[in-house]
C-alpha cells in the first residue's frame, strides 16, 4: 500500500490551504528510471512541484523549500485537495494532458523572471514532459503484448495513445530540441570536477546531446567518462546506433 506524509501549503496572495503530500520513501514499491532521469516511484514523479497556481485565486507561487510559513503540518478547517493543485490539474492519461502540461511549462518561462536555477527546474521538467509522449513506445511492439503485461483490448487502446503521442511529439520536434539546446547551455560548466553533480551533470548533457541528435559530440563527452556503469553502457550503445529515443533503464 502506498503511505504519504500530509502536509498544508498556504496560498501567500489568498490565505487559502492546499494539502499537498509526499511519497514516504519506506512505502515505495517499485521504482522505474528513465535515460533522460525522470523517476517513477509507485507511478508517482519523484520530483517536488516548486511552482503552484493557486486555485482559488489563480496567483503562481514559487516554494524553495517546503517549510514554514509557506508550509504546515497542522491541518486546517478548509482546504483544497492535493488533485486539485498538483501539477495544474493535468490528468497524465491523456495526450490532452500532457499537451496542457507542456503548455504551462512553456507559459512559466515565458512569463516569469526566472534566474538560472529555476530555467534549469523548468527546462528539465519540460523535457520530461515532451518525452512523455514516447518514452514507453516500447509497449507498442508484439514483443511486449506477448509478454503477457497487459491484456490484447488494454494494449490495442494503448498503443493507440503512443502513436498519436508519437505524431505530436514529432510535430513538435523543432521546439524540444530547442529547449534540449538551452538545457544543455545551462549544464555547460556549470560544475566543477570537485562538485558532488559534476559526474550526473556530464551524464545528464550526453544524454541531451543523444536525444538532440549530436552523436558525436555526445560520443566525444563518452570517451572521456572513466567508469561504464548499466546505464552509461546503453546511452553509448544507442549513440552509436545513432538511436535518439529516450529509453527506459529500469522497472
Amino acid at each position: 500500500m502506498i503511505r504519504f506524509e500530509t502536509f498544508y501549503i498556504c496560498c501567500p496572495n489568498c490565505g487559502s490551504y492546499l494539502e499537498g503530500k509526499r511519497l514516504k520513501s519506506e512505502m515505495v514499491n517499485q521504482s522505474i528510471l528513465y535515460s533522460d532521469g525522470k523517476t517513477l516511484n509507485d507511478n508517482y514523479i519523484t520530483e517536488p512541484q516548486k511552482m503552484v497556481i493557486c486555485p482559488a485565486c489563480n496567483h503562481w507561487f514559487w516554494i524553495d523549500d517546503f517549510v514554514e510559513p509557506l508550509v504546515s503540518g497542522q491541518k486546517p478547517d478548509v482546504f483544497y485537495t492535493w488533485n486539485n493543485w498538483r501539477f495544474y490539474g493535468v490528468k497524465f492519461g491523456s495526450n490532452d494532458g500532457k499537451v496542457a502540461l507542456i503548455k504551462h511549462y512553456k507559459d512559466f518561462l515565458t512569463k516569469v523572471k526566472l534566474d538560472e536555477e529555476k530555467e534549469l527546474y523548468f527546462r528539465r521538467l519540460l523535457w520530461w514532459a515532451y518525452n512523455d509522449f514516447v518514452r514507453d513506445k516500447y509497449q507498442i511492439s508484439l514483443k511486449y503484448l506477448f509478454s503477457g503485461k497487459m491484456s490484447f483490448g488494454v494494449w490495442i487502446k494503448n498503443r493507440r495513445k503512443i502513436i498519436s503521442g508519437i505524431r505530436f511529439f514529432k510535430s513538435v520536434h523543432a521546439e524540444y530540441v530547442e529547449n534540449l539546446r538551452r538545457l544543455n547551455e545551462l549544464l555547460d560548466g556549470r560544475y566543477i570536477p570537485s562538485d558532488e553533480r559534476y559526474e550526473a551533470a556530464n551524464l545528464e548533457r550526453i544524454e541531451i546531446l543523444r536525444e538532440m541528435g549530436s552523436f558525436n559530440e555526445a560520443a566525444v563527452m563518452l570517451a572521456v567518462i572513466p567508469r561504464r556503469t548499466h546505464y552509461i553502457a546503453n546511452i553509448a550503445k544507442r549513440v552509436k546506433k545513432k538511436d535518439f529515443w529516450p529509453f527506459l533503464v529500469t522497472g
